[in-house]
């Protein structure tokens, strides 16, 4: 049977569509549409009228498309967005009466175990910590434990990161203040203290989009592994605060994602310097396809 998973997320509504026979799982269909609902959201949290019919008509057009593939099953969740929206139960209700759909409101430890489904196998890499540079949020895996209770979802997702500082780009000292907030947040929390970590393997479209302007900046040919090395990571950090020809690089290769790159780059760079990570590997598979494995397997 197909079964199709809607994703509403801070910054966009994804669709995923797998035929599942048995324990196997393949992919028919991924589609996505951005809408950022913080340019939708008061200073209570709330989201607008305006902001509502966005997402609904979104919504609307990710459940046809999964109808016209055969999808026989539709689940509509929601991670951070969700847990941001201060009238989160007025959405459900306008989402439920003009689509059918309930939300299944994932909450932080439910992302982080859904990442972890969907990518449990880079453990085979070693010591691999899984970092899912969302939204709001940031979750934090390490990928050789299956124990929901090691598993961190932290207040440090790129598009948090962004509404610190002031204008489209951080600068020099922006991004100073930013990684020290990481690294503060990571030493409050005891975010597995003294460990080393071979391999950060980043999730998330923020990461996708990072690899992109990561593999045009330094032209690296297509390859099924795509992989960041830490320190030209830095150097590619370094040009997107202070060159003239950034803006190409995010014209090119990730328009939408203008005010959360070069915080996503902060965080995938301060999370692998942290753990003394030389190699970041960018994974396809997040919260939905974990959200399957955990239906398919029970």
């Amino acid at each position: 049977m197909r079964i199709a998973v809607i994703d509403f997320s801070s910054t966009a509504l994804s669709l995923l569509v797998e035929e599942i026979s048995g324990e196997m799982m393949s992919s028919v269909v991924g589609l996505r549409r951005s809408v950022s609902i913080l340019d939708y959201m008061n200073r209570k949290g709330r989201l607008s009228e305006r902001g509502i019919e966005k997402v609904i008509d979104s919504m609307r057009y990710l459940i046809e498309a999964a109808e016209r593939v055969g999808a026989e099953s539709i689940r509509l969740i929601s991670t951070a967005s969700m847990r941001i929206i201060s009238n989160y139960e007025e959405v459900a209700d306008a989402v439920r009466n003009a689509t059918g759909l309930d939300f299944d409101i994932l909450d932080g430890r439910d992302e982080a175990y859904a990442d972890y489904m969907a990518n449990r196998e880079y453990a085979a890499l070693g010591d691999s910590l899984l970092l899912d540079a969302g939204g709001v949020s940031a979750e934090l895996v390490d990928l050789n434990s299956s124990s929901r209770k090691d598993m961190f979802s932290l207040p440090i997702g790129p598009l948090a990161l962004f509404r610190r500082f002031p204008g489209m780009y951080p600068d020099a000292d922006d991004a100073i203040a930013i990684r020290k907030r990481i690294a503060k947040i990571y030493e409050k929390n005891r975010v597995y203290p003294g460990r080393i970590f071979s391999h950060i393997v980043l999730v998330g479209g923020n990461a996708e989009a990072l690899y992109s302007v990561y593999a045009d900046y330094f032209s690296l040919p297509e390859s099924s592994l795509r992989a960041m090395d830490r320190k030209k990571l830095k150097k590619l950090i370094k040009h997107l605060l202070s060159s003239e020809e950034r803006s190409m690089l995010f014209i090119r290769n990730a328009p939408e994602k203008v005010h959360t790159l070069i915080p996503a780059a902060l965080l995938a760079y301060e999370t692998a310097s942290h753990f003394s990570a030389d190699e970041l590997v960018i994974s396809d598979k997040g919260v939905k396809e974990g959200y399957l494995r955990i239906l398919v397997e029970g």
